[in-house]
């Protein structure tokens, strides 16, 4: 397997076990349990689809010259401020979605990239990129 799907696999995995953990914790102070499990739901979905096209995009920049593959990053980056802003007004706009759940799926993204380089060190160990011995300073 390249390093790339290991990677995808790493990070899907790290906002899988953010969203349970939220999950878990949430159902046991939500009122509406419901509208808290489909706000993370509509969020998680959200940032999975943001990791997805952020790795499209890299992916496709790297085939374009220096100055073409500036401004399609950086459009491509617009786009995807704006498909969160839209999804963080869905989730305001909308009585069946608990707006905190929903920024809390999105902000998988983030969590799922602080998740991977740990799960891929399980993971994969022999093509693990950085060593941990390598990480520990002398």
């Amino acid at each position: 397997m390249n390093q790339v799907k290991e990677i995808k696999i790493g990070f899907y995995i790290g906002i899988g076990i953010y969203a349970l953990v939220v999950e878990l914790v949430g159902i046991f102070f939500s009122e509406d349990i419901l509208a808290y499990t489909l706000g993370l739901a509509f969020g998680v979905f959200i940032a999975v689809f943001l990791f997805g096209h952020m790795a499209k995009t890299l992916d496709y920049a790297l085939d374009l010259q220096e100055k073409d593959a500036t401004k399609y990053v950086r459009f491509q980056s617009f786009l995807r401020l704006m498909i969160m802003l839209a999804a963080l007004t869905i989730g305001l706009a909308t009585e069946q979605l608990h707006f905190i759940t929903v920024v809390l799926g999105v902000l998988g993204l983030k969590i799922g990239a602080l998740f991977a380089p740990f799960i891929l060190r399980r993971l994969y160990p022999d093509s693990y990129i950085t060593k941990e011995e390598d990480m520990v300073e002398e």
